[in-house]
């Protein structure tokens, strides 16, 4: 399989990347051993350049810390600048979208300094909402230039960061999810 890495991390002053660049790095380390690999970074990238190797991808995985409920800036202009008209997508005759990227599959591997409790249905302040719920408009963008969300492999969303305790265990969820892409 064709696997395209993305590093979604874009400077912050709270958040130094070093954690999603840790588990792209484990996951260009694993994955490469049977399947062929690419990467990019959002903060260093040429559009006509990520347009071939989305062609080149069956499955591109992003990597992003989510920042005040969302992904990154710089995740948000990559896709902005990246997902060209003609390119990615086209319109009809009557102005709908038609994909140009079908039959290519995504998935998201996601850091939040919040704890999973932030995100409990009795939450007044994310009210019920999901992680997943905040993403919908990653997953609306991939679906309008006809990119799936992947069966084979599970959205990791990572909770508590900061939290030392936690970076092992994330380490080996990443590898276990990553290890289902195997027998593909």
């Amino acid at each position: 399989m064709h696997i395209l890495l993305i590093n979604g991390y874009t400077p912050h002053p709270d958040a130094g990347g070093k954690l999603t660049q840790t588990l792209v790095a484990i996951s260009r380390e694993k994955l490469t051993q049977h399947h062929q690999v690419k990467y990019t970074a959002v903060t260093d990238y040429q559009a006509s350049e990520e347009a071939e190797k989305f062609r080149w991808a069956d499955l591109i995985l992003l990597y992003f810390p989510l920042y005040w409920y969302a992904v990154p800036w710089g995740l948000k202009r990559y896709l902005d600048d990246v997902f060209a008209l003609h390119v990615f997508y086209d319109a009809d005759e009557n102005a709908q979208p038609v994909p140009l990227m079908t039959g290519k599959h995504f998935g998201y591997v996601t850091t939040l300094a919040a704890v999973p409790e932030t995100y409990a249905p009795d939450n007044p302040l994310t009210e019920g909402l999901t992680v997943a719920d905040l993403l919908k408009p990653l997953n609306v963008t991939f679906r309008y230039v006809g990119i799936e969300p992947a069966a084979q492999f599970h959205n990791c969303i990572f909770y508590d960061v900061y939290n030392p305790a936690v970076i092992e265990p994330i380490k080996a969820s990443l590898l276990t999810e990553l290890s289902k892409l195997d027998g593909e």
